[in-house]
């Protein structure tokens, strides 16, 4: 349930909280003192759009709600308004809109001033008469088969559309591949090329340095060598006197060990080559490089790229075989779909005759005794919700034949037929909340309304706006709305009216007017509704 609606700023109210009662809370008020704003606090919080002010700031309480997204069963969200974009909180930390949508999902659900539009949509009959059928577990099931139907049709069509263009790619891909398998292309191959490529290339610059160096080294008479062994000698009778002539002596020999091990190593190097090699990496390179610029990518990917290539071929010489395996599964699951379809369909007519009977039943309890509800069902082609049209038809008098919602219903009728829809169809929402449903009637219609609405709080938290004193005095928690005026300031107080001050609020919105007179009047209607 909505326990607690928090606004610290929304419009003209600030600083107000609203404590909600389980049962029927209702919010009643002078014309144009702003009661529907409590609405649109709520869908604002919910993700309303429209124009909003800087510091615009309202937060909602539901207790008792069992989801993913409670913490010791409460669901705290809120939006504010800040530098002209929302930010959205859950249970105080920041959170996404589409977030906030599904936490309250078969949470709250708002029925504003013209609820009564959703009857004119396609989808709404099907709806109220599968939850009333209680058939949304096998739509489910339905819905599975037909979409898997439709994958295995969709994938038939492609299969069968797609004959020559995939002769065409088939064609390419085996000239691609036989391209790259005759390239025989090894992870890390161009690397090595290339370094064996600017060896040979350089061979005779290098043998001419290595040469030099050899000769630099030991073989010349003031060689590297050489001069490390004068210097070594000079050293020699002095290591035992100072402790850094002796670290000195000692990686002077280190030098000369490694010098000599330069120069063998440069020694062993081999200068042996052809021209015969030198041609065929060049070759090897020019094939690599320009299989690189074909196909935008380097030699690894060109191995990834023909694997993928033969995983490709051999799905599409196995769709020419898989055809009539599509097509046996294809109608086996349609056989599925159709008898579900079928078992849904029957079901639908059944539950329909009994849905038609229990709306008539309510619509003339709501001062509607002749009304006529059909629930019009009739075959169309297989769909994601079966093989119904479905359509609501109404007659309000005797010998008038009973057509479609829009065409022959008042505003008042619509808004007892969705009232008495709501009543019997509600299995999902904790929270219901109506603004104005009451629109179009009065008098004994109107007690009778609120007996519908006061029954239906039995089972769900209702909040409703009203201005029929008939409704009113059935709540359990009564709000008043007003507004205050000063320093050319206008700002919104909601109370709570308990005892003299409802009787005082049912008095005013029976006649105007509070006085001796029409405070007995609200008297007795309080009486008469507890």
């Amino acid at each position: 349930m909505l326990s607690t609606i928090g606004i610290k700023k929304f419009l003209y109210i600030k600083d107000v909280s609203i404590d909600l009662f389980r049962g029927l809370n209702v919010f009643t008020g002078e014309t144009g003192v702003g009661k529907s704003l409590i609405i649109d606090a709520i869908e604002f919080t919910l993700g309303k759009k429209g124009k909003f002010s800087d510091n615009d700031f309202v937060e909602l309480v539901f207790e008792d709600i069992e989801n993913e997204f409670t913490e010791d069963k409460t669901l705290i969200i809120a939006r504010q308004i800040k530098d002209g974009k929302s930010v959205y909180f859950l249970n105080g930390k920041r959170a996404t809109l589409s977030t906030i949508k599904e936490a309250v999902n078969k949470v709250i659900e708002i029925h504003g001033q013209h609820a009564y539009q959703s009857l004119f949509s396609k989808e709404y009959p099907r709806q109220v008469l599968d939850t009333y059928a209680d058939l949304n577990e096998k739509i489910e099931e339905y819905q599975k088969l037909f979409r898997k139907y439709k994958q295995l049709e969709n994938l038939e069509k492609e299969i069968l559309q797609k004959q020559s263009d995939r002769l065409k790619e088939i064609d390419i891909i085996n000239f691609q591949l036989e391209e790259l398998e005759n390239a025989q292309l090894k992870e890390g191959e161009k690397q090595e090329l290339e370094e064996r490529y600017n060896y040979l290339s350089n061979i005779e610059n290098l043998k001419s340095s290595v040469l030099e160096a050899k000769y630099k080294i030991l073989e010349e008479d003031e060689s590297i060598e050489e001069k490390l062994s004068y210097v070594l000698k000079l050293l020699s009778q002095f290591i035992d006197t100072n402790e850094n002539i002796k670290n000195s002596y000692n990686l002077l020999e280190e030098a000369k060990a490694l010098v000599k091990e330069a120069f063998y190593s440069l020694d062993e190097l081999d200068f042996d080559y052809s021209q015969e090699e030198l041609y065929s990496i060049e070759e090897r390179l020019n094939l690599i490089n320009k299989l690189e610029l074909k196909y935008n990518t380097d030699v690894n990917g060109l191995i990834k790229l023909q694997e993928q290539l033969k995983e490709r071929l051999e799905k599409l010489n196995n769709l020419e075989y898989e055809l009539p395996k599509i097509q046996k599964e294809k109608e086996e699951i349609y056989k599925k779909v159709l008898n579900l379809a079928e078992e849904i369909s029957k079901i639908r007519k059944e539950k329909a005759k009994q849905l038609e009977k229990l709306v008539e039943k309510h619509l003339s309890e709501l001062a509607l005794k002749d009304a006529k509800f059909i629930v019009n069902l009739e075959e169309s082609e297989l769909n994601l919700y079966g093989k119904d049209k479905i359509q609501f038809l109404f007659s309000a008098n005797k010998g008038i034949e009973p057509q479609p919602l829009n065409k022959v219903a008042s505003g008042g009728e619509l808004s007892r037929i969705s009232l008495v829809l709501k009543l019997i169809s509600n299995k999902s929402s904790d929270t219901i909340i109506f603004d104005e449903v009451d629109t179009g009637i009065g008098g004994k219609t109107a007690v009778y309304m609120a007996k519908k609405i006061h029954s239906l709080s039995k089972n769900f938290q209702v909040l409703l706006i009203t201005h029929l004193p008939q409704i009113a005095v059935y709540a359990d928690r009564h709000f008043v709305v007003d507004k205050i005026t000063m320093d050319d300031e206008t700002n919104a107080v909601i109370k709570l009216a308990e005892d003299k001050e409802r009787e005082k609020e049912i008095a005013r919105m029976l006649s105007g007017m509070i006085d001796e007179k029409s405070l007995e009047h609200a008297r007795k209607l309080l009486e008469s509704a507890n």
